[in-house]
């Protein structure tokens, strides 16, 4: 290659922008110390700096440092976790940061109080922005608790629009309140109730499940007057915490006690499978979630099989069924039973849908799991029912019920075919 070539592609590259990595320089300085002018006592940890760098960042330590009341000594931070603290610094160095790696809802909020505290306007808008696309059911009432006792408004904000989503879509969130995960603090009641001025079924559900934990909090037995108590200071008409103190498993008005207002909710059928066979299992669960606050009345299953006959045998029609039937409501890993009895009917027919009635018509609270056990005695060995693998809700124009067999006790395919139940008034 001619010399006069070597010096025209050295003058192309020279035009040619080359890429820098000053930013990560500059944090392996901060990390080495070396010439560093500055620095913090975090908790037990101390992290040193360069005043330029983090003054150009942030008009607060611009203050800090060049200011009249300029530091001489080491700052003392007392208000900021250390590592949460660190992340700061590694994004005012370097002008990136790894969401996902942060550890918990806590740190990321730490975070963002760091971008208001220091007025770090590019970090700030990024965690925003990260909260707006990650909130989610399961922590939404975390979020905004934390962030209300951290006073981050934009972050309140962002949960309160959320949540009136959740709610003007039928979600009630009690679920996630009886999961335990995490306590949500009256004031933080207060002020859902306040930016939800039409309290509907699905809130009210919300507010007895805090009502609940409330009372576990407070080591109070469960029961309308520890409920009266906790809602003592909750900001709702008189109407409806009576409302929320009477709501129970088995007492209920009837929606203008017509008949007709029960509503069937059945299910899709798509295909048989292998039958249950009693003996090879004594029982079957399911689960079962609602959208709206609703009223049990029946559960509709497969009557047995026909069984096989002898050519002696008289043929039989109709058979006489005889089981139990319990409903237990599941929070988190607890069980409350809410109903058990043993159902004795006649004149059913073989090979059929059977209406089981219940003996007292159960309430269903809105996202509350509630689990459906059939078992049978020994009277019933032997005797088959048709399975079939059926679609996992039901649906009206009113409401939407989830069906969920247990895997776990039963091969694929169930005897449950839908229920007969009414809104709760």
């Amino acid at each position: 290659m001619c010399s006069q070539q070597v010096a025209s592609n050295i003058e192309t590259m020279a035009k040619e922008p080359q890429p820098t990595d000053f930013d990560q320089r500059f944090n392996e300085w901060r990390k080495k110390k070396h010439l560093v002018d500055c620095s913090f006592r975090v908790g037990e940890d101390v992290y040193h700096g360069h005043k330029l760098i983090l003054s150009a960042a942030s008009p607060v330590f611009e203050a800090m440092f060049y200011g009249a009341l300029a530091e001489k000594q080491t700052v003392k931070i007392a208000d900021i976790k250390p590592l949460v603290f660190e992340r700061m610094l590694d994004y005012i160095y370097v002008g990136t940061i790894d969401f996902e790696s942060v550890q918990n809802i806590e740190e990321l909020l730490e975070l963002y109080y760091c971008a208001e505290k220091y007025m770090i306007d590019s970090l700030h808008e990024k965690c925003v922005s990260y909260f707006g696309k990650n909130i989610k059911p399961n922590n939404v009432l975390k979020i905004l608790d934390i962030a209300y006792r951290m006073n981050l408004d934009d972050i309140i904000y962002s949960c309160m629009c959320v949540l009136k989503h959740f709610f003007s879509s039928g979600m009630s969130l009690s679920n996630i309140i009886l999961e335990r995960n995490h306590h949500l603090s009256k004031n933080c009641v207060d002020l859902i109730l306040e930016d939800n001025f039409e309290v509907k079924d699905n809130i009210i559900c919300m507010i007895r499940a805090w009502c609940i934990t409330e009372c576990e909090q407070n080591r109070l037995e469960i029961n309308r007057d520890s409920m009266k108590t906790v809602l003592q200071d909750i900001e709702l008409p008189d109407t409806l915490k009576d409302t929320i103190v009477g709501c129970s498993f088995t007492n209920f008005t009837p929606i203008a006690g017509d008949k007709s207002g029960w509503i069937p909710v059945q299910r899709i059928h798509y295909k048989a499978v292998r039958p249950l066979i009693i003996g090879d299992e004594m029982d079957f669960e399911a689960n079962i979630t609602t959208n709206r606050f609703i009223v049990i009345k029946s559960i509709n299953i497969n009557s047995r099989l026909l069984p096989q006959l002898k050519v002696t045998d008289v043929r039989q029609e109709t058979y006489t069924e005889k089981l139990t039937v319990e409903i237990s409501a599941k929070h988190s890993n607890d069980r409350q039973k809410i109903y058990q009895k043993e159902h004795l009917i006649c004149d059913v027919a073989f090979n059929d849908c059977l209406q089981l009635s219940l003996t007292e018509q159960i309430v269903l609270f809105p996202d509350v799991t509630y689990m459906v056990r059939l078992k049978w005695d020994a009277n019933s060995l032997g005797y088959e029912y048709p399975r079939s693998i059926l679609s996992a809700y039901g649906k009206s124009k009113q409401l939407l019920v989830n069906f969920n067999e247990n895997i776990y006790l039963q091969s694929s395919g169930s005897i449950l075919n839908g229920v007969v139940c009414a809104l709760y008034k």
